[in-house]
């Protein structure tokens, strides 16, 4: 039991890295917001333009709210931004998916999913730096992001790993150490990712 218990970790580790070496690279446009979670360290929550659309479930109707899940089946724009093409209920073998959450009501149609992958995250004090970056601006109703900001996502056989945040065309990595840099505080540099 006890090697068990050492041998899960370590298996999810290289899982993981295995996905970052391995796994094919798609790039999510984010919107982020910035909670805190003091059991698992500081990290932006990320929301993507991809989770948003219209696809129907074949055989998913009710008259209730009802939660589902089901594999999104993955491809590219002309931008080179990943964007959902379709919802299968049966697992792929072949291209690139990964499993989402919805609710559905009535017909079946699905306008909004739940991508697995919500969480970057960042050393603590990175946060509070990150969310200032991404601050979207208001001009009357409208709101924009003044620096795009898109995730790099690695997903491998329905598994995924944010591999980078980009932020105006940069990682999120050298921006936090420009502002380290700048601030003269050497310790603020970040090193972690997340999913």
């Amino acid at each position: 039991m006890v090697l068990f218990q050492l041998a899960l970790p370590a298996w999810m580790i290289v899982e993981q890295e295995r996905i970052l070496t391995e796994g094919d690279v798609f790039l999510f446009r984010t919107a982020p917001i910035d909670p805190r979670d003091p059991f698992r360290g500081e990290y932006v929550t990320l929301s993507y333009e991809a989770e948003s659309g219209q696809w129907s479930v074949p055989g998913e109707s009710s008259a209730e709210f009802t939660r589902h899940s089901a594999f999104a089946i993955l491809g590219t724009d002309a931008d080179g931004f990943a964007h959902i093409t379709r919802l299968e209920l049966e697992r792929p073998t072949e291209g690139a998916f990964v499993r989402v959450e919805f609710m559905t009501y009535g017909d079946g149609g699905v306008s909004q999913v739940a991508l697995p992958f919500s969480r970057f995250y960042l050393e603590e004090g990175d946060g509070a730096i990150t969310e200032e970056l991404l601050q979207p601006q208001w001009s009357g109703d409208t709101v924009q992001q003044v620096l795009p900001a898109h995730a790099v996502v690695r997903i491998r056989k329905g598994e995924a790993v944010i591999e980078d945040l980009m932020v105006g065309g940069r990682s999120i990595h050298d921006r936090l150490k420009d502002q380290a840099a700048r601030s003269g505080d050497p310790t603020a540099i970040s090193g972690s990712g997340g999913s």
